[in-house]
């Protein structure tokens, strides 16, 4: 099955392909891939390369974008968001709200368990306290800079060189889905946020049966 081509509006500078016999990734922008080369035990499943848990799974209107290698239930905390087949925009990307609660939730608990390591050393290096950003990886900004409000996921307040979990705040201007990619979590945080999402999709299957 053919993957749309994603286009960006016209306010947007740089192209982004799911679908096209050439990658038009440039660095160090981060784009989708083009052509995706993994296919898991369900054919009709593909993942994006230039992406370490980027999934696409089709339906006869729509394709559901997941981190995870097998199709979810309907509606799944698990899914990222949907776009229609055929040509689309940043536009036409449509998150799934149950997500959004469970992305923000994996972040919090990773931090309480202390999974980032540069986060960790980000607070412990902070000479006076105060908070911090959990910042998307897909656009890292310079050092000594902040990112773009798109990227800045959220905050959290650090005290004495330690990280309140508790105090982990969402931020709204935060955009799954930017011209320089999809979602990329600090190391640590990404790897529990899977973990989090496979133990969601096991619970949601089994009451689904």
């Amino acid at each position: 099955m053919a993957f749309p081509t994603l286009r960006l509006l016209p306010s947007l500078s740089r192209p982004i392909s799911i679908t096209s016999n050439r990658s038009l990734r440039s660095l160090p922008i981060r784009q989708f891939s083009s052509t995706p080369t993994y296919h898991n035990t369900n054919p009709s499943s593909s993942k994006d390369p230039s992406h370490p848990y980027l999934h696409y799974h089709p339906n006869s209107t729509h394709l559901t974008l997941s981190f995870l290698p097998d199709p979810p239930v309907k509606r799944s905390k698990t899914i990222l968001g949907y776009l229609p087949l055929g040509d689309a925009t940043l536009d036409d990307f449509r998150e799934e709200p149950g997500f959004i609660d469970t992305l923000h939730s994996a972040i919090q608990s990773g931090l309480e368990l202390g999974k980032s390591d540069s986060i960790k050393y980000e607070a412990e290096s902070r000479p006076t306290d105060g908070w911090i950003h959990v910042t998307d990886e897909r656009a890292i900004p310079p050092v000594g800079r902040i990112g773009e409000t798109e990227d800045l996921i959220g905050s959290v307040y650090v005290q004495d060189g330690k990280i309140i979990a508790s105090t982990y705040s969402p931020l709204p201007t935060y955009r799954m889905i930017t011209p320089n990619g999809v979602l990329t979590l600090p190391k640590g945080l990404d790897e529990h946020l899977i973990e989090v999402l496979k133990k969601i999709d096991e619970e949601e299957k089994d009451q689904s049966q």
